[in-house]
């Protein structure tokens, strides 16, 4: 299992499976801390990510692990769908169009990343992986946006600012 703990988004915004709407997508899932999380609550996840050498890929079979580049400009997982889509910490425009067809009608994107700002903070540095202000409620607009947030990410123990990011909860119409 993965050592890491889920974002405090996720878990707080996370639904809760149906046994007839329980497919989850982890994407981006690097070492498998929301794939492993969302497996404990019921979901029957998909990760994907393109090196899965770190990850304990063996420990959980509702988790079906898919080693790809995100980045090729095809989409490694065709016409699937999914109830819940969950991506942090990983920008990749292009991929928008993919994920809003992935979600099935009714289902949910959880989204968090870094946006404009975190340079300051740290990496990502790069525009191209800073999501610009209201990015995301922008690109989900006609979508039922049930919560979303952007700005200073404070530590718990010192309530110094570690990062700046955007979220999003967003569900897709039908």
């Amino acid at each position: 299992m993965s050592s890491q703990l889920p974002s405090s988004w996720v878990t707080q915004h996370c639904p809760t499976p149906h046994p007839a709407r329980n497919r989850a997508l982890d994407l981006a899932c690097g070492k498998g801390r929301h794939s492993f999380w969302l497996a404990d609550q019921g979901w029957q996840v998909t990760a994907i990510d393109r090196d899965l050498s770190q990850t304990d890929t063996d420990t959980n079979p509702a988790i079906n692990w898919i080693e790809a580049d995100l980045e090729t400009g095809s989409w490694p997982l065709g016409d699937k769908q999914f109830d819940l889509i969950v991506v942090t910490n990983y920008l990749h425009r292009p991929l928008f169009e993919y994920l809003r067809d992935a979600v099935r009608p009714g289902g949910t994107l959880i989204y968090e990343t870094f946006m404009v700002g975190n340079e300051a903070y740290g990496r990502p540095r790069s525009p191209d992986f800073l999501l610009r202000a209201d990015e995301l409620a922008d690109t989900f607009s006609d979508w039922t946006i049930t919560a979303h947030q952007q700005g200073p990410v404070r530590a718990i123990s010192d309530n110094e600012i570690t990062a700046i990011k955007q979220s999003i909860v967003a569900q897709k119409p039908g």
